[in-house]
Order: C-alpha cells, then sequence, then structure tokens
C-alpha cells in the first residue's frame, strides 16, 4: 500500500472520530453562556483537557521541535521557560478573576475600571490577533497533511477550516469534548515519537554525547551554521543573546500569563480550587510532553544530519517522520500534528467570538437579544474570522515560533499591566489603563517598524519595550492622581 493511501485512512478515521465528538456538544448548548464557558460548570477532566490541547499548538508542535533542530536547547529558554513562568502568574489571579463575573478580559476591565472605551478597545485587539495567530495553526496543519498525504498546502488549510468551523460551531462543550480526545492523541503522539527516536538514536545519553559533536548547516541553503557544542548551549553560542531570551519573556512568557483563551478555561470551571487544580495538572502533562520534544528535536538532528528538501524550520518534524521513518510511526504522528493544530484554532475562534459578542457588538448595538440571536451572531463571527484566517494562511509567516512571539507579546503590552495592575492596586485609574495600553502598543509598534535587523538568529522582542513603558506610565498616572487626591 502507498504511503499516501494509508496516511488517508489514518486522516478518515481522525476526522470520523473527531467529528463525532464535535457533535456530541451541539444539544447541550441553551444559553449564551453555555456556548462560550461551558455553563461555568466544567469538571477537572474536562478542563485539563481543554487546557493542554489549547496549549499545545503548531507553534509548539512544528516551531519548536524545529527550532531544537536547528538550534538546540536555547529553543526551550525562548519559548519554554517563559510559557511555564505565565502559567504560574495565571494562577495568582485565578481567584480574583473567576470572582469578578466577566466572561472575556475586556469585560474584567470595564468591571473593574468603568470604561467602555477600554473594554471596546480591548475587544478588538482579542479579535485582530486571534485571527492573526489562528494562521500560526492552520499554516502548521497545512503542512503536515500536504507533506503526509501528498496534496496542495492550498487544499490541506480548507481541510482544517471545515474541521475547526465544525467543532466551534458547538461552543465550548464540543471543544472540550473533542479536545479530550485530541489531548489523548497529541500524548500518544509525543512519547511514540519521542520513543521511537530515543530508541534508534542510542539513548538519551547518547543523543547528548552526539549533539554536542555535529557542526554543520542543519538544512542546506538555511544561512545558520552549528558550531560543535552549540545545541547543548544555553544560548547557542551567543546567536541567541541573553538581552534576546529576556525579551522572549515578555512576549511568551507575559503574553500567556494575560492571554485569553487561558483566562476562559479558568473562568469555565466549576469552581476555583479546580481552576487551580486544571493549571497545576496541565503543567505536570506539558512538562512531559515538552521533554519528549526536547529528545525529538536534538534527536533528528543526530539521526537526520543536515537536510536538503525543505525550505523552514517547520517542515522538518512533519518532514522527517514522513520521509525517515516507518509508516506506522508516522501515522501516530501525523493525526498528533492534525490535533495540536485543530484543538488549538477552534478554541482561539471561541475567544474571538466571544470577545465580538461581548465586548464590541452588545457596547455598538445597546440593545438586549435573546441567547438564540447571540449564538447565532457568535457562529457568524466564527465563520468570518475562520475565513479571514485562512485566507492569511496562504501567504504564512516564515516562522511559527518567531511569529507567535510577536502575537503573543501584544496581548502582554496591551493587557498585561491593566488586568494585574487592577487586581493588585486597589487605587489603579481607569485613565492610567487606558494610556499605558495605549502607550505600550505605540512604543512596540514604532520598534517593529523603526528597529534595524540584527544578526542573531532571535533579535530583540519588540514586546519587552511596549510592556516596560506601559508599566512606567501605569504607575506614573497613578502616582500622579494620588499626589492629588492627598
Amino acid at each position: 500500500m502507498p504511503k499516501s493511501y494509508f496516511f488517508l485512512m489514518i486522516f478518515f478515521f481522525y476526522s470520523m472520530i473527531l467529528l463525532y465528538f464535535g457533535k456530541s456538544g451541539y444539544k447541550e448548548i441553551e444559553t449564551i453562556d453555555d456556548f462560550f464557558s461551558g455553563g461555568r460548570k466544567m469538571g477537572l477532566f474536562a478542563c485539563i483537557s481543554t487546557f493542554v490541547a489549547t496549549w499545545f499548538s503548531a507553534a509548539s508542535m512544528q516551531g519548536l521541535s524545529g527550532a531544537l533542530f536547528m538550534y538546540g536547547y536555547a529553543s526551550v529558554l525562548y519559548s519554554v521557560v517563559p510559557w511555564f513562568i505565565g502559567a504560574y502568574l495565571l494562577m495568582r489571579i485565578t481567584p480574583r478573576l473567576r470572582a469578578s463575573g466577566a466572561m472575556t478580559i475586556p469585560e474584567y476591565f470595564y468591571i473593574r475600571y468603568q470604561s467602555r472605551f477600554l473594554q471596546l478597545t480591548g475587544g478588538l485587539i482579542v479579535t485582530v490577533n486571534f485571527i492573526l495567530y489562528i494562521v500560526i495553526q492552520i499554516r502548521g496543519f497545512g503542512l503536515v497533511v500536504s507533506e503526509f498525504l501528498d496534496i496542495s498546502y492550498t487544499m490541506s488549510i480548507l481541510l482544517i477550516y471545515v474541521f475547526v468551523l465544525y467543532t466551534t460551531f458547538g461552543g465550548l462543550f464540543s471543544i472540550s469534548k473533542s479536545d479530550g480526545f485530541n489531548s489523548i492523541i497529541i500524548v500518544t503522539g509525543v512519547l511514540v515519537a519521542a520513543g521511537y527516536i530515543i530508541s534508534r538514536a542510542g539513548g538519551i545519553s547518547h543523543i547528548h554525547r552526539m549533539a554536542a559533536q555535529i557542526e554543520g548547516y542543519g538544512i542546506e541553503g538555511n544561512p545558520y551554521f552549528t558550531e560543535k557544542g552549540t545545541l547543548l548551549s544555553p544560548t547557542a553560542g551567543g546567536s541567541m543573546p541573553v538581552l534576546s531570551l529576556i525579551s522572549a519573556f515578555f512576549g511568551w512568557g507575559l503574553g500567556l500569563a494575560s492571554n485569553p483563551q487561558y483566562t476562559v478555561r479558568i473562568i469555565a470551571a466549576k469552581d476555583d480550587a479546580t481552576a487551580k487544580s486544571m493549571i497545576k495538572k496541565s503543567m505536570g502533562i506539558l512538562a512531559v510532553i515538552y521533554a519528549c520534544l526536547v529528545f525529538i528535536g536534538l534527536g533528528s538532528r543526530v539521526i537526520a544530519g543536515p537536510l536538503s528538501t525543505i525550505e523552514s524550520i517547520d517542515q522538518i518534524f512533519p518532514y522527517i517522520f514522513h520521509a525517515k521513518f516507518p509508516i506506522h510511526v508516522g501515522g501516530i504522528v501525523l493525526i498528533a500534528l492534525m490535533a495540536a493544530a485543530i484543538s488549538t484554532a477552534n478554541s482561539q475562534l471561541l475567544v474571538v467570538s466571544s470577545s465580538f459578542v461581548y465586548d464590541i457588538f452588545s457596547i455598538l448595538s445597546k440593545r438586549d437579544y435573546r441567547d438564540e440571536t447571540l449564538i447565532f451572531i457568535s457562529r457568524l463571527v466564527i465563520f468570518v474570522a475562520g475565513s479571514v484566517s485562512v485566507l492569511l494562511a496562504i501567504s504564512p509567516p516564515a516562522s511559527l515560533l518567531i511569529y507567535g512571539s510577536y502575537v503573543w507579546g501584544v496581548f502582554s503590552v496591551a493587557f498585561l499591566i491593566p488586568l494585574y495592575g487592577g487586581m493588585f492596586i486597589e487605587s489603579a485609574t481607569s485613565k492610567s489603563a487606558v494610556l499605558s495600553m495605549g502607550a505600550g502598543l505605540l512604543v512596540m509598534g514604532l520598534f517593529i517598524l523603526l528597529a534595524p535587523e540584527t544578526q542573531a538568529v532571535f533579535s530583540i522582542n519588540p514586546a519587552m519595550y511596549g510592556v516596560l513603558v506601559a508599566l512606567f506610565v501605569f504607575i506614573g498616572f497613578n502616582l500622579k492622581s494620588e499626589k492629588r487626591r492627598i
């Protein structure tokens, strides 16, 4: 049997199961609250499943594994470490966020600061930013399916478009059910891939001994040259300067700590204890997954050596498991890669819809609508946002990992200071929140447009400058307001 036929059969069975789980949540929707947050009564297993599946995206499975193949351990400091710090910060605000009664972060801004302008602006940021980030999932899925099924990239992204719309139309109930299935697929796929590579490479210790001796180009035609020993270096032998790694924390780490796709899962949990336990247990599962990705990335470099038929690091993982390894291993990895992309994209589309309905439509319309009408509008927004993301994915970004850090950086610049400052500084004013958001975004935008190109593999993330300016403005205007009151 040709490889493409076998993978097509695997793809078919995965699709049927995914469609079944997606459909099963439709009948449970009665209110708009059910649609967006599962009625705020999600149990621990459902919470963990959807948190893990939403977290582990194409940026992790393809972007990180490819970066490990090319640059080694520095990629972990660039992304994974900031992500886990961001998760800890999320735990710190869990009780306060749930007690506010808000559905979205922008709605929390209205509850805390009594500013419709802040809520509307936040809603627009969420909508635009997630449409841009969904491109990552679509690109990741497209690269995988086109590689394994031997079909065009354009046809591949149309497939994820159908799956994502179908599961998202069922709201969080459908997403959580399909995420339960997808999270099992992801964990299984990563464990199988890591186990096979570790076995073939002669063990974990041997992988590291061999990786330390590697010298040369990871991808033929790529300008980055691996010096001996740099794969195990925390700064990739200086290619990733310390300041660059620190700046990544302002993008990935603080962006995750103020990211609506995770706060909605905190809100959806049935109680505070479930929400906190969800984050803790999910971090344990994700720690195992990322450890496996380290062995996959480094082990693939040891086994496969330089690659000549691919163009970007995001193609490394699917290419190796399709072209270099047995068909049964490739089949398991195929559906794991698909699950990672779909489970993140549908969750992000739901966040776009919730923010549009709660933070944009409700403000601009100034009317009360029945739940049935709001659910219809929500699905219409999902359709439009998904369609725009697919169109943008036709000409996707070059690197999922770097592009994602910039998109997440917008959340850290716009939301972090007003969110955490509002929760822990009682005297914080709406003026300080608005000005800090505006100043931070302006500075980040200027650095994106005006900062010169650097020779480093990863340049300074402009979110660092934006967050620092937002912090200074927020504190400065609050101090000024306190002096006036005195």
